[in-house]
């Protein structure tokens, strides 16, 4: 009898021992940079997957949407992500959706660096509209120009390079 408490008791242990150490795990933080918007109907999740998000590369996308009432996550639902700069350069591409439930994904190709104005729309199927997103700003960082495929080096001016050249003879002092 005392043996079995023993063993109910060493089990009750190592089982809080094993929920601990998962509550201390990353699985319920959101990914980095990931923002949380709204629509009438849903709660929408986006981040990007590519970091840096540069111009003239391809920004791949991750986007979970959620019915905002139940919570649900809303499968075979249609939508895009855009950006427009402030040169009115705009870009967008609709969300494909993954395997995971709930879950989209997309692309997009920045033409130019700096601060891009950016949204979401959605709809659970296509008799119904489209729901478009709070504005945020994303910061493009800038890339190489299309085709270098040379690694990037730093050089640095020397001091010697915006002086006057200087000849060996030049150096010598008269003698008096």
């Amino acid at each position: 009898m005392m043996l079995t408490h023993a063993r109910r008791f060493s089990r009750a242990v190592a089982a809080v021992a094993v929920g601990v150490l998962l509550a201390g795990c990353d699985a319920g933080r959101p990914p980095l940079g990931e923002l949380r918007l709204r629509t009438e109907d849903f709660t929408i999740r986006v981040s990007p997957e590519t970091r840096p998000t540069r111009a003239l590369e391809p920004v791949y996308w991750r986007v979970l949407v959620h019915d905002t009432k139940t919570g649900l996550p809303i499968q075979g639902g249609e939508g895009r992500i855009f950006g427009t700069n402030k040169d009115m350069k705009t870009v967008s591409n609709g969300l494909e959706e993954t395997g995971e439930l709930g879950t989209y994904r997309s692309n997009l190709m920045f033409v130019t660096a700096g601060m891009w104005a950016m949204a979401i729309q959605f709809r659970r199927d296509s008799v119904q509209i489209l729901q478009k997103t709070q504005d945020w700003t994303q910061d493009i960082l800038s890339a190489d120009e299309p085709g270098n495929i040379q690694t990037p080096t730093s050089t640095r001016v020397s001091d010697s390079a915006k002086a006057p050249a200087v000849t060996p003879d030049s150096t010598r002092k008269p003698v008096p």
